[in-house]
C-alpha cells in the first residue's frame, strides 16, 4: 500500500465523506462544481488526482490495480464514519476494487459513465474504442490536439456551457504519455469480478448518448451488482456532471440522502 497519498482537493465538512475519482482523460479539477455542490449540502468531499495525473506523483504501477491501491490508501487515511465513492469512467473501474478492500465503512457507491472493463466489450467496440483514442497518438498528435473534437462526439447534442468548457480545458492540459499508459492499463483489466463482489448500495448513472460507456454496457453492470439502481439521463453523453449538472446532481443528492438515512 502506498505511504504517500495522491494529491487531492478537499471541501466541506460533515459525517459523510464523498470521494470523487475521475476518468482516464483529465483530473480532479473537472469535478469543481459537483464538489462545491456536495460540500454546500453538508458533506466533506475529496476529489483526487489519480497517480500520475494533475500534480500527483507518478504511480509505482500504472495499472487499474495499482491505481486502486492508491485509492485504498487515500480512503483508509481520510475516511469518516460514512463514506461514499463516486467513480467516473476509469474511476468506475478503480472504485469497486477500492471499496472491496478498504478498511473504512463504505455506505454507497456511484458509478458514472461506467464500464465493466475493456475485456467485457465486444471485439468491434474494442477496436473502435482504441482507434479513436490511440491512433491519433500514434500519428504524433497530443491529447490537446485531438481530444477536443473526440470529446464533443462523446457528449450529447448541444452540450455547452462553463462546465463543458472546463472538462475540455482540463483534459486538453493533460500529459499525453499519462493518458497512453492509462489506456494500456484499461485494456488489460476485467472489472466484472470486482463488480460481482460489490456489496453496498450502488447508483449507476448512464448517459443516453454516451458512445464511450453506453447504457447497454451499464445495464450489464446493473446485472452484476447485487444492490444497484440504474438511471439513464436522456440527451446526455459521457460527462453528465458537466452536460446537465442539475439532473445529474439531483440523482446523486437523492442517493446520498438514501445513504444518510
Amino acid at each position: 500500500m502506498p505511504t504517500t497519498l495522491p494529491h487531492y482537493r478537499e471541501a466541506g465538512e460533515g459525517e459523510t465523506t464523498v470521494f470523487l475519482l475521475h476518468g482516464a482523460y483529465g483530473d480532479g479539477r473537472y469535478f469543481r462544481r459537483l464538489q462545491d455542490h456536495l460540500a454546500d449540502g453538508g458533506r466533506r468531499v475529496v476529489a483526487w488526482d489519480c497517480p500520475g495525473y494533475g500534480v500527483s506523483a507518478p504511480p509505482a504501477s500504472a495499472t487499474v490495480e495499482g491505481f486502486a491501491d492508491a485509492a485504498i490508501g487515500m480512503i483508509d487515511a481520510l475516511g469518516t464514519s460514512r463514506n461514499v465513492v463516486l467513480g467516473h469512467s476509469m474511476g468506475s473501474l478503480i472504485a469497486p476494487l477500492a471499496v472491496n478492500e478498504t478498511s473504512q465503512t463504505i455506505s454507497g457507491v456511484v458509478l458514472s459513465a461506467a464500464s465493466a472493463g475493456f475485456k467485457a466489450r465486444t471485439a468491434e467496440d474494442q477496436e473502435r474504442f482504441l482507434h479513436e483514442r490511440l491512433d491519433p497518438i500514434r500519428q504524433g498528435m497530443t491529447v490537446a490536439e485531438y481530444a477536443p473534437k473526440l470529446l464533443r462526439k462523446m457528449m450529447g447534442p448541444g452540450a455547452a456551457g462553463e462546465d463543458v468548457d472546463l472538462v475540455v480545458q482540463v483534459i486538453s492540459e493533460m500529459d499525453t504519455d499519462v493518458f497512453e499508459r492509462s489506456l494500456t492499463a484499461l485494456t488489460m483489466y476485467d472489472g466484472r469480478p470486482a463488480l460481482r463482489e460489490l456489496a453496498v448500495p450502488t447508483l449507476l448513472i448512464a448517459g443516453e448518448c454516451d458512445t464511450a460507456c453506453p447504457p447497454a454496457g451499464m445495464r450489464v453492470i446493473d446485472d452484476l451488482v447485487a444492490d444497484s439502481r440504474f438511471r439513464e439521463l436522456s440527451g446526455v453523453g459521457h460527462y453528465g456532471f458537466a452536460e446537465d449538472f442539475d439532473r445529474y446532481s439531483a440523482l446523486v443528492d437523492e442517493f446520498l440522502a438514501e445513504v444518510d438515512r
